[in-house]
């Protein structure tokens, strides 16, 4: 049987349609090259002749920290109006009510959101096989690092989803689905760093107990996942899960936060369906 989701379908068409989906693309990959080309210029310039010859071990962790950046900032806007827009112009009673079953309408918004970001994301293979032809990095490494952005992108777009079913106003969903990334980032391991400073400032240290807990908030970020990656990244002995690499937790807890908000989206959707 043909896999065929009409969703998915009108709305990958319209969003490709017109020049504004590769205007967004090129001027991403732009970007990107400009990046690389400005730190590998100061590179050439100031650092030792030895880091030259593997200037891939600086420019590939650059080029990936950007490009999740740009995923924290994009993703979410890809797919927090899907629904509140449907609301805004009026037209979410008749999708509802339509022929489509609610799944059909999740994957096809969250898939044509996704594919996009996905064509944004691959657009940067060039030039990671740019950077790791200067060495320093792994092939390896380099695959676990687009399985990060693959999945942070999959996560920030299933419940910027939600959002969008739960609020009524695009702006505000995108808004709140923003705020929902920067806690998921930024807050939760500047939180566990400040009150594991906070704790060594009356015990003369951190306790066990606080460091245990830093890092287990640091294996909920991507940032911390690709870091891991590095030679050389700081581990304690005797840090809870030390054996399970920090990238591996942080891809099953996004993966987990990612079935949950699908799930949950569906069940809104359903839950529409049942009151029109």
């Amino acid at each position: 049987m043909r896999f065929s989701n009409p969703i998915l379908i009108k709305e990958m068409r319209s969003r490709m349609r017109g020049m504004r989906a590769f205007l967004v693309l090129t001027g991403y990959v732009t970007l990107l090259s400009i990046i690389v080309g400005l730190i590998y210029l100061v590179l050439s310039k100031n650092a030792p002749a030895t880091l030259v010859n593997q200037a891939g071990i600086v420019l590939t962790p650059v080029l990936i920290y950007v490009q999740m950046g740009l995923i924290c900032l994009i993703a979410p806007t890809f797919s927090a109006s899907a629904v509140s827009f449907e609301r805004e112009q009026q037209t979410f009673d008749l999708l509802i009510v339509s022929l489509a079953k609610p799944t059909t309408i999740l994957f096809g918004k969250v898939g044509a959101a996704l594919s996009y970001l996905l064509l944004t994301l691959f657009g940067s293979v060039p030039l990671i096989s740019l950077t790791y032809s200067m060495g320093g990095v792994s092939m390896g490494d380099i695959a676990i690092a687009y399985l990060i952005m693959i999945v942070q992108g999959v996560t920030y777009c299933s419940f910027s989803f939600l959002w969008s079913t739960l609020i009524k106003r695009s702006v505000v969903s995108q808004l709140v689905s923003i705020l929902t990334v920067i806690v998921l980032v930024a807050a939760m391991p500047a939180l566990a760093l400040f009150f594991t400073a906070l704790s060594a400032s009356f015990t003369g240290g951190p306790s066990s107990t606080f460091i245990n807990v830093t890092f287990l908030l640091l294996r909920t970020n991507p940032f911390a996942a690709v870091a891991s990656l590095i030679p050389g990244f700081p581990m304690p002995n005797n840090v809870w899960l030390r054996s399970v690499p920090i990238w591996l937790s942080q891809v099953v807890f996004y993966l987990l936060l990612m079935i949950s908000s699908l799930y949950l989206s569906l069940r809104r959707l359903r839950n529409a369906r049942n009151w029109v």
